[in-house]
């Protein structure tokens, strides 16, 4: 081979080798939009995940009120229960009782 021959296949090389590495770079820019764009509706996605948990936790705290709140009314509803004896209002209301008036 020659020198001109051989300066020729290096120059040919070269280019390849240049090419292969545009392609290369122009596929990773590809990549990294695409990876830009993942990241950024991932982004959204935790946004609205914050706003969900803040809504959800404020619907936690309506219920435990509305729980407490039963809780009182049910603890208020048998202390009435038991002030109106319902034992005594049984007795009366039973037959063979003998304070019940025809």
């Amino acid at each position: 081979m020659t020198s001109k021959q051989i300066q020729a296949t290096l120059f040919i090389g070269a280019t390849i080798i240049m090419l292969l590495f545009l392609k290369l770079m122009f596929d990773i820019s590809g990549s990294m939009r695409e990876m830009t764009g993942y990241m950024s509706a991932m982004s959204q996605d935790v946004r609205d995940m914050n706003v969900s948990m803040r809504s959800m936790n404020d619907s936690i705290l309506r219920m435990e009120k509305s729980i407490d709140g039963m809780g009182r009314a049910f603890s208020q509803g048998s202390e009435q229960f038991k002030q109106w004896n319902p034992a005594g209002m049984m007795q009366q209301v039973l037959p063979g009782n003998n304070q019940r008036t025809r």
